[in-house]
């Protein structure tokens, strides 16, 4: 290991006491996310929690949060048991060539979903898609 036998011994020694702490609050985030939240104060399970809740966390504040920062933050909640009110969206604009916008109204027609449902649904599902590969 490259290390002296009694640094290890040491180590070894240690090991009840070390297997008895608890994680980090905050493990399973980024370390630039939580780079971001502890520069905003926010050290704790929490507080990050009461920060979501009161709208203090949304695209671009805390400074450094983004939108993939956002759903880090929102999945990261959700997996460890936070119910939460749903972020915001946000309104674009997008072009739509004519097979595209008559795909879209057969599958408006079809779910019953609005067409801001449907491309959100699309774009999510094609991103886990593009992420498991």
């Amino acid at each position: 290991m490259g290390k002296p036998t009694s640094a290890i011994q040491l180590w070894i020694g240690r090991w009840p006491e070390i297997a008895q702490q608890a994680p980090p609050w905050h493990e399973g985030l980024s370390t630039r996310t939580m780079h971001c939240l502890s520069e905003a104060g926010i050290t704790s399970r929490e507080a990050l929690v009461e920060a979501w809740e009161n709208g203090r966390i949304q695209r671009g504040q805390p400074t450094g949060i983004g939108v993939s920062r956002l759903v880090e933050l929102r999945h990261w909640l959700a997996n460890t048991g936070t119910a939460f009110a749903p972020a915001p969206t946000k309104t674009m604009i997008i072009e739509l060539s004519l097979d595209a916008e008559a795909a879209l109204n057969h599958l408006k027609k079809a779910s019953g979903q609005n067409a801001s449902q449907l491309i959100s649904q699309l774009l999510v599902e094609a991103d886990e898609i593009n992420r498991s590969d």
